[in-house]
């Protein structure tokens, strides 16, 4: 737990979970992923709250926001469900593309199953095993199959996941570009893993927002992070804030669709 940042009355726990690379909490880069400097702009722009950090599994971050603590999240993708009980600003930063990932010696192993589906690794192909992260929204269609089959595990942290699928625990995750690609790099093993297309990968990216408290307090955070967005996302600064940690070969695809995250609500 790190903070404040300044102590003037109003306070606002920001609670981490690990994601690299989008949250950092350990390592080298610590504290130096995507959300991680979307959240370090937002505190020294609201300078009238003090800010604390607390580094907490997902699961606590949704809970403590159903009960109204005034906590809030960089990261979090607007769902109908969430938006019972959370506040949701405007888009930070894109996930994109999504991959169904596997060890780089499988690729012609799953290429054989093609035309890849989610739907047919979940209901033809159960004796491969996949796994998902508790209580994780990814993407409509993706989510949405999950729930119909889910897998037979679930995990509770990324790195635990991708060392899973590396000593073969794992046949397969469903997963962003960029955190596959840096987990391999963590792992000591950058060409590890290969991301294959698939029919219900999402066309646009998937964006995620800050989500707070679904209180008057949480809304009013909200209303003021918002209005931060408006100043700083079409600066070249916040656009390499966002393309922070992107392979290479995704960044024409991220530069291609930043008009629509500009616009999007």
């Amino acid at each position: 737990m790190t903070g404040p940042v300044r102590a003037e009355g109003k306070q606002i726990t920001w609670s981490v979970f690990g994601a690299a690379p989008y949250t950092i909490v350990d390592g080298e880069n610590r504290d130096n992923g995507i959300s991680d400097r979307i959240r370090r702009l937002l505190t020294s722009r609201l300078t009238d709250y003090s800010h604390f950090t607390l580094i907490v599994p997902f699961p606590r971050v949704l809970a403590s926001l159903k009960s109204g603590e005034e906590w809030c999240f960089v990261g979090g993708v607007k769902t109908p469900e969430r938006e019972s009980f959370a506040a949701f600003s405007r888009p930070v930063a894109m996930f994109y593309p999504l991959r169904i990932v596997v060890r780089a010696e499988d690729r012609a192993r799953f290429e054989a199953l093609g035309p890849l589906s989610l739907k047919n690794l979940l209901t033809e192909h159960r004796s491969l095993r996949t796994s998902v992260l508790r209580d994780r929204a990814i993407a409509p269609a993706a989510d949405a199959l999950f729930r119909q089959y889910p897998p037979g595990q679930t995990y509770s942290e990324f790195g635990e996941a991708f060392r899973m699928l590396l000593n073969g625990r794992l046949d397969y995750l469903v997963e962003f570009s960029s955190i596959a690609a840096y987990h391999a790099r963590a792992l000591g093993a950058p060409d590890a893993f290969v991301g294959l297309p698939f029919a219900e990968e999402n066309r646009q990216p998937v964006f995620p927002r800050v989500m707070c408290a679904g209180t008057p307090w949480g809304r009013e955070v909200v209303a003021r992070i918002d209005a931060v967005l408006a100043e700083e996302r079409a600066s070249p600064a916040y656009r390499g804030i966002v393309e922070a940690w992107t392979a290479e070969v995704d960044l024409p695809r991220i530069r291609a669709v930043y008009d629509d995250f500009l616009a999007s609500d």
